[in-house]
């Protein structure tokens, strides 16, 4: 039977080649992604309210001199947005903050009026919209989220043609994580946006008709396919994420998108057990060994597929060697996952993902072959035995070690050099001059003097070589 067991070194080592992708791309570019949209940073007046109701719309009567004083309101909170866009937001002092909030509330102020002397006024109460978030962004609380969505929510029934109108709603509820609504208004921004093409009035569009923006279309599709993925509906957020495909411009995006994909099909669209993987790989990194352990071995039941589990084994493995101290299984749960996994007929594996798996255990073995030298040889030796079994990245140091432990087998120490030498990039420059110098030693113990020579040129070849370049 082979020992089992693991020092610090095996550890490192296969952390090292742990995988972390869907971790660092996809939760870092999501996590950047509307944290703070939303809300009101004071409650609005009921007279104003009283003008977007749809009832008393066609009761008021807009004359020229109210028209112009909307116009003055109007021009008078851009005035207060000009200024603001000279300030470097990005300060944190207090004196600019309080600066930027005056303006902002100056702003708000002005375009409110404009409302109330003009509710016809889309663009009013776009901007208006506009001021409304800036202030979330820059003083969020949780009691202005839900003042913000109220304020939307009013707006888009009063112009259910605005995409942007749905699209900031959206955003909002994407802030709130209500994902049922976000959905929902993301897919009525881009119902509006879509509804809306072809009928534009400028100059520009009397001789073509206008083209949908398909930059924006991307970003109401994609939130769509999102939003799903985070209710955990992965058949039809993967349907939209391939929509959005359609509609990307940029390889940024392809290449964001083809991430996320991966990530939710992880498990075959599993993604309560990917969101559970990330959860106990945060654990890990932060050093809750034992809180990561177990969550990892309590996910394992709920996996649907084999690859997915394979990948939970090995990173438990690697736990129980280098923290928990229970080295036995470890390192067991690994050679089970090399022992099952399908292979060519080099020994490779044929799913080129478990390469990891087999470098960990290619690694454990010939370290605990290292670790073994001086207290047990012949458990070293099966150790260095099962690493040459095992295609790993530096299969070739282990037959090295074999070599040396073969001396007294000229034949046996012969064998070892050879198999060592087919891979020779996986020994540095003393190694390969180790393997050339068993070579001619076992060599000549047979007698055959021309081979030796052979070998003892090559590593002079070596030795000269070595000797210029540290000159």
């Amino acid at each position: 039977m082979i020992p089992a067991g693991v020092d610090s070194l095996v550890a490192a080592r296969a952390d090292s080649i742990a995988d972390r992708l869907f971790v660092s791309i996809g939760r870092e570019r999501r996590s950047e992604t509307y944290k703070s949209i939303g809300k009101n940073q004071s409650s609005k007046s009921d007279t104003l309210w009283k003008y977007f109701s749809d009832e008393l719309k066609g009761e008021i009567e807009v004359t020229g001199e109210r028209e112009t004083q909307s116009v003055e309101a109007f021009n008078k909170g851009a005035v207060h947005l000009q200024e603001l866009s000279q300030i470097n937001q990005n300060a944190e002092d207090l004196q600019t903050k309080v600066k930027v909030g005056r303006l902002l509330q100056d702003a708000q102020t002005s375009f409110e009026r404009a409302v109330v002397l003009n509710p016809f006024d889309l663009e009013t109460r776009s901007w208006l919209a506009r001021v409304y978030q800036t202030q979330a962004v820059r003083f969020l609380d949780d009691a202005n989220h839900e003042k913000a969505t109220t304020t939307l929510e009013k707006l888009v029934r009063i112009e259910k043609g605005e995409h942007t109108l749905f699209a900031r709603l959206a955003e909002t509820y994407y802030a709130l994580e209500n994902w049922q609504e976000a959905h929902l208004n993301f897919n009525n921004a881009e119902m509006a946006l879509s509804g809306a093409s072809g009928m534009d009035f400028s100059e520009e569009a009397a001789f073509s008709e206008t083209a949908v923006d398909t930059s924006t279309l991307f970003y109401y599709v994609y939130y769509q396919g999102d939003a799903q993925i985070k209710m955990h509906d992965a058949e039809n957020g993967l349907a939209n994420l391939n929509r959005a495909l359609g509609y990307a411009s940029t390889d940024r995006e392809r290449s964001d998108i083809d991430t996320y994909i991966a990530w939710i099909n992880w498990d075959d669209g599993n993604t309560k057990a990917v969101e559970a993987r990330d959860k106990y790989l945060a654990m890990e990194q932060s050093g809750e060994y034992r809180e990561a352990a177990l969550g990892f071995l309590q996910l394992i039941p709920n996996l649907k597929t084999v690859r997915a589990k394979d990948e939970i084994l090995w990173r438990l493995g690697a736990l129980e060697f280098q923290f928990l101290e229970r080295q036995e299984q470890g390192i067991e749960r690994i050679k089970q996952i090399v022992s099952n996994a399908g292979k060519t007929a080099s020994g490779a594996p044929i799913d080129t993902s478990y390469q990891r798996y087999f470098d960990s255990y290619g690694v454990m073995c010939h370290n605990l072959g290292l670790e073994n030298f001086k207290k047990n040889r012949k458990v070293a030796f099966m150790y260095f035995q099962q690493a040459t079994q095992v295609f790993w990245e530096s299969r070739a140091k282990s037959y090295l070690e074999i070599a040396k432990m073969s001396r007294n087998n000229p034949n046996s120490a012969i064998t070892a050099c050879r198999a060592a030498l087919t891979q020779p990039e996986q020994l540095d420059v003393n190694e390969q001059m180790s393997v050339y110098q068993l070579l001619v030693e076992a060599f000549k113990r047979r007698g055959k003097f021309n081979e030796a020579r052979q070998y003892y040129a090559k590593w002079m070849e070596l030795r000269n070589g070595s000797r210029r370049v540290s000159r």
